[in-house]
């Protein structure tokens, strides 16, 4: 057996006396990628969707890089979903490979990596902060892939090699995005944010899928039920689905994405069958994953509907997609992946049970509010669900992701 290198406990080398310039980095929210991505994704998911509704409203004039619509979308998107992606795949490759993860100085210089890039965008207006941006986003993007990649082909971790090629995907489509809406190509841009949707969908079909009915079997103690052919059509059928769409910008294609949509979504429904949703209703830490990832599916079939005819408004259902399930997920697993990993109980209490109900309902209700005879309205109701959401994870994650483990161990 190949022997692994023991991990590194950042805060006895801070009682031991590290000096004061290492002492920062050495702070228990540089010990692992959850850390300080998980809290600076849910603090920009509270500031950028607050700045948002406040230019809706018409109390603020944004004048960032992009046009607000298509910052809106990049900071959802590449700010606040890829951050929390990435700090859950840094982790988690610490227990697939045994080998120590991202910490200390080079998590802190992606940190502020990510940081500049929030903050020079909203001042992108003027050309050099611009530059700043798109360096800063790009270097976090290659910060990120490096370190993951460092990890799982080391560990010759071959079954998690899915996630390198997906993240590498994901930031040539950021860079294609920072481009189009530089060279003022806003269509582009835009559809290059719905597409970024959907592999986000296919990202968390691969991790719910391997999360999801392992947390209910154990839970439950009960047998796993494994889903082998469900598991193997996904992955092709979502890559297949996800390629056409963004390919379908730019050719004719002889098939609609949209069958690719729909059957997806029913492959992701009907594997969910298997994983007794209806029995994890008494555990907030489970049903809000379990109604996360019935989003996603319901979302999908909705979205290649409204590809296919002119039922729904595709923009629309892809909110559900964004708030519901993404966001959805994002919340649930920030929860129960901050818990695991200070050493505390699997536990929430009825506020946090509140913040995943506040999510689950605001996607459906910004879904249907161009239906409704006051949008406007609607999109402030969803937005406010949204913050609400994220305010109570802060309040009580904050002490959670800034303090030692709670075990004493390292991490």
């Amino acid at each position: 057996m190949r022997e692994q290198r023991p991990f590194v406990n950042i805060h006895w080398s801070l009682q031991q006396g590290v000096t004061k310039r290492r002492a920062f980095a050495a702070h228990p929210l540089f010990a692992l990628a959850f850390r300080p991505f998980f809290l600076g994704g849910a603090c920009w998911a509270f500031v950028a969707i607050s700045l948002w509704v406040l230019w809706l409203s018409g109390y603020l004039s944004l004048q960032p890089g992009f046009p607000a619509v298509l910052w809106h979308a990049h900071e959802m998107l590449f700010g606040f979903g890829a951050v929390i992606a990435v700090g859950f795949l840094l982790t988690a490759a610490q227990n697939w490979t045994g080998l120590a993860s991202c910490s200390g100085n080079p998590l802190l210089l992606l940190a502020m990596l990510w940081l500049t890039a929030r903050t020079s965008l909203l001042f992108a207006a003027y050309p050099s902060l611009f530059w700043l941006f798109a360096s800063a986003q790009l270097l976090w993007w290659i910060g990120a892939i490096v370190s993951l990649a460092n990890l799982l082909i080391r560990a010759k971790s071959s079954n998690n090699y899915v996630f390198i090629a997906l993240l590498s995907v994901m930031a040539l489509v950021n860079t294609a995005f920072i481009y189009a809406s530089k060279t003022q190509q806003f269509a582009l841009a835009s559809h290059l944010s719905h597409g970024m949707i959907l592999m986000f969908c296919l990202l968390m079909g691969i991790v719910g899928g391997r999360v999801i009915p392992f947390f209910t079997a154990k839970a439950l103690a009960q047998v796993q039920v494994k889903t082998l052919l469900l598991d193997t059509l996904l992955l092709p059928l979502s890559v297949i689905g996800t390629a056409l769409f963004l390919t379908g910008f730019f050719l004719q294609l002889p098939l609609n994405p949209g069958w690719f949509m729909l059957l997806v979504g029913a492959l992701h429904l009907s594997r969910q069958c298997f994983w007794q949703p209806w029995q994890t209703r008494k555990v907030p830490l489970l049903w809000s994953l379990q109604l996360a990832y019935f989003a996603m599916g319901l979302g999908l079939i909705l979205l290649g509907i409204s590809n296919l005819t002119h039922m729904l408004v595709f923009k629309d259902v892809l909110h559900l997609l964004s708030i519901s399930a993404m966001a959805g997920l994002i919340l649930a697993m920030m929860a129960r992946v901050s818990l695991g990993h200070t050493g505390r109980t699997l536990h929430v209490g009825k506020a946090m049970s509140v913040a995943f109900a506040l999510l689950l309902v605001a996607g459906p209700i910004r879904m249907f509010a161009s239906l409704s005879g006051a949008p406007l309205l609607l999109w402030q109701f969803s937005a406010w669900l949204w913050l609400g959401a994220f305010a109570v994870f802060l309040w009580f994650y904050l002490p959670i992701l800034t303090q030692p483990r709670a075990d004493g161990r390292p991490g």
